[in-house]
């Protein structure tokens, strides 16, 4: 009876409407390495499953949660921060109400708006952390993903490596070597090396039935293939320092920038350099500005975001930003731009060459935008000079920002609303 059919227990009798072999394990048979290679009509199936990863439906979709995933977190940090913000201060304009009254102690209400706003601090900066731990695991999810093809191609290449086994040579019987051994025992004179001898041919037959083995490695399964590649590219992955994983990806630049605008949208606090965004250790800190120091290297500078886009000279509605300049459109005026000068043009501020696939919806310069007219609706000055009218200058200094001689990624979230039609 096939080993696979042997059950480890007689089965019981069947329930109503299920079969009496459900839930019954079955005895599989112990792993065995395969005893030839892998032949080429498999090796094609194999080869078509990673070679239409492109049209892999279920890929797409992983992918589309996983971006889905980046947009979720960034929107919420910025959203459960404005909500701090403003409870923050609502507090801050009721105790300088109650200070221009003359009035030093804090009235019942007072009170407990503040037991309420540190209570929400604390949440949200739990929420917050979440979310970060989060978006870090959605970004190595992503790594994951993307490393899928390099570990297939691996495996072929395994798999192309592999030699059949030359079958072994019969070995030679060890009867006549038993009788020189026997022979040799019964010598009168008591030569001992007859038999020692004997033993010696019989180890000299026995290496010429698997010496033909030597040179040829020995087949490797495809799962054993498959693990090897994704713990390799997995400890390469482990290798890189936070920083590298974290600190250069767009989406998590994104999620920072986002994430402080929301708790300094009227200070001019600068956003901390990307190489301070992780201790020594790989856990993210919330440290404080990088000071400027003696080294020549490191400039601290002012940022001046302007917030009317450089093509129309009108406030912007949808500011796109672009993955090769640090520079802002409104989306219609850049498109049409790009689209005039056939698909690739050059940035009118900076000269460097722009394409439809490299931009994407600047929501940090957006919240920016609405902020900055929600103050001149207000008849606030809040740190920029918008006026109601048309013609007003809409310049905004954002506050200082850490710039190193290289100039790093600042490129945000390209979202799916661009047209990628045109290259």
């Amino acid at each position: 009876m096939p080993r696979l059919l042997q059950r480890t227990r007689r089965p019981e009798p069947a329930a109503a409407g299920r079969s009496s072999f459900d839930d019954i394990p079955l005895e599989l048979p112990p792993y065995e390495p395969p005893s030839y290679p892998m032949d080429e009509k498999t090796k094609q199936r194999l080869v078509s499953m990673y070679s239409s990863r492109e049209t892999d439906s279920s890929r797409r979709q992983y992918e589309k949660h996983l971006g889905k995933s980046s947009t979720y977190l960034f929107e919420s940090v910025g959203a459960i921060n404005d909500i701090l913000f403003a409870r923050k201060r609502s507090l801050a304009h009721m105790a300088e109400k109650r200070r221009a009254r003359g009035e030093n102690e804090k009235g019942e209400h007072e009170v407990s708006l503040e037991e309420y706003v540190a209570e929400l601090d604390a949440t949200i900066t739990e929420l917050t952390d979440s979310s970060e731990e989060a978006l870090r695991l959605v970004i190595d999810c992503r790594a994951e993903l993307e490393d899928h093809q390099a570990v297939l191609e691996t495996v072929m290449q395994g798999l192309n490596a592999q030699q059949p086994c030359p079958e072994p040579k019969p070995a030679k019987t060890r009867g006549k070597a038993q009788k020189r051994r026997v022979a040799g025992s019964d010598d009168e004179d008591g030569d001992a090396g007859s038999g020692d001898a004997g033993e010696q041919e019989e180890d000299e037959d026995m290496d010429e039935a698997g010496g033909a083995h030597e040179d040829v490695p020995p087949l490797v399964g495809v799962k054993e293939l498959l693990d090897a590649a994704r713990r390799n590219k997995t400890d390469e992955y482990d290798a890189l320092s936070a920083h590298q994983r974290y600190a250069i990806n767009n989406d998590y630049i994104s999620f920072k920038k986002n994430w402080h605008d929301a708790l300094h949208p009227e200070d001019q606090v600068p956003l901390p350099d990307p190489s301070t965004w992780f201790d020594e250790h790989g856990r993210p800190t919330k440290g404080a500005v990088a000071e400027a120091n003696d080294d020549d290297d490191l400039v601290v500078e002012r940022e001046i975001i302007d917030l009317k886009c450089p093509l129309s000279l009108q406030i912007m509605k949808e500011p796109y930003s672009n993955h090769q300049c640090k520079h802002t459109f409104e989306k219609a005026a850049i498109l049409e731009f790009i689209r005039s000068n056939g698909g690739l043009a050059k940035c009118p501020v900076c000269s460097k060459e722009l394409r439809i696939k490299d931009l994407y919806l600047d929501e940090v310069v957006l919240r920016k935008v609405k902020r900055a007219a929600e103050a001149a609706r207000r008849g606030v000055d809040d740190t920029s000079d918008i006026e109601p009218e048309e013609d007003a200058d809409a310049s905004i200094i954002i506050g200082k920002s850490t710039n190193i001689k290289k100039e790093k990624d600042r490129s945000g979230r390209r979202l799916d609303d661009i047209d990628q039609d045109d290259d």
